[in-house]
């Protein structure tokens, strides 16, 4: 097996001009509308703070009362901050793809 080949077959260029595609349009969109402002970038960084940390709150006021309800310590705290911050930054990691 060589390099260029996956289980004795070709490998497939589609990944690969998939992202040759994505990166000309970014490049023409950039050479259209040009240089992004600084407001727009300071923008850009609030929303994606905002995306990792309002799952984390959440999971934490939720964990906190399911705490409460059912007097289990920090059981449900530990696990739904836990899911939080992974779906942020799960989220988080999906949006800065699509830009």
């Amino acid at each position: 097996m060589n390099a260029h080949t996956v289980d004795g077959e070709p490998r497939s260029s589609e990944p690969m001009a998939e992202a040759v595609r994505t990166r000309q349009e970014r490049r023409e969109r950039w050479h259209n509308e040009g240089e992004q402002s600084v407001i727009g970038f300071v923008g850009q960084i609030g929303v994606l703070g905002w995306i990792i940390v309002a799952p984390t709150l959440i999971g934490i006021f939720v964990g906190r009362w399911l705490d409460r309800t059912f007097s289990t310590g920090i059981l449900f705290s530990a696990a739904m901050l836990i899911l939080g911050v992974s779906l942020g930054f799960w989220s988080a990691f999906r949006w800065m793809h699509r830009q």
